[in-house]
């Protein structure tokens, strides 16, 4: 029996149309973007494993992971292919996408709880994260997920701003970020999966 790759997470829809079809407009946007919340999804999924949940609660973080970044719709194309630093009012934009995205899916029915993770994926364990300045515990626990995931793929792909860094620079940031950043028991987890994924010949770009 072939073994099945740890980052594919199973096949699962997106059953609200209208939740799809914004999808399709930010994938229609951004092939990057595209491509960063496939593999952020699976690395949500994952990590779950990782983490020992359940496979519901599994399947739950690879949607979130799709969805992360859906109200990047929102944010011109000018600012999301910015050659070159961004300037304080684009980061302000850019700051706007977990309260846009949290917008679209609350008014879905049966996606608050996919809405709340959205809304908190770029709050930071010391609460110095965006847009509420949640800290620790308050922060939802897959948002604390997300966060990891999302960062980690952001740092080792490249962006129109600046270059990737390599598979051992982003964990290195990712240990300087923990307790600052993120929670440490999801970094450590996370790490762990990451060098196991490595030692199977299963991480991308490593």
């Amino acid at each position: 029996m072939e073994k099945q790759p740890r980052l594919a997470a199973p096949e699962f829809e997106i059953e609200d149309t209208t939740i799809r079809t914004l999808m399709g407009v930010l994938y229609e946007k951004s092939s990057r973007e595209e491509q960063h919340s496939r593999r952020v999804s699976g690395y949500c999924f994952a990590l779950g494993t990782q983490l020992g949940l359940s496979l519901e609660h599994r399947i739950q973080l690879g949607k979130i992971g799709l969805l992360h970044d859906i109200g990047k719709i929102s944010i011109p194309n000018a600012i999301l292919d910015k050659q070159g630093p961004l300037l304080p009012m684009e980061w302000e934009e850019i700051h706007q996408h977990p309260i846009n995205g949290h917008r679209f899916l609350s008014a879905v029915v049966g996606m608050d709880e996919v809405a709340e993770t959205v809304l908190a994926h770029h709050e930071h364990f010391d609460g110095q994260g965006y847009p509420n300045g949640l800290r620790g515990q308050q922060i939802p626990f897959n948002a604390r997920i997300v966060a990891v995931a999302d960062a980690y793929d952001a740092m080792v792909s490249a962006r129109p701003y600046r270059s990737r860094l390599t598979h051992k620079e982003a964990l290195e940031e990712l240990k300087q970020g923990a307790r600052r950043q993120f929670d440490p028991d999801i970094v450590a987890a996370f790490i762990e999966l990451l060098e196991e994924l490595e030692e199977e010949n299963e991480l991308p770009g490593a």
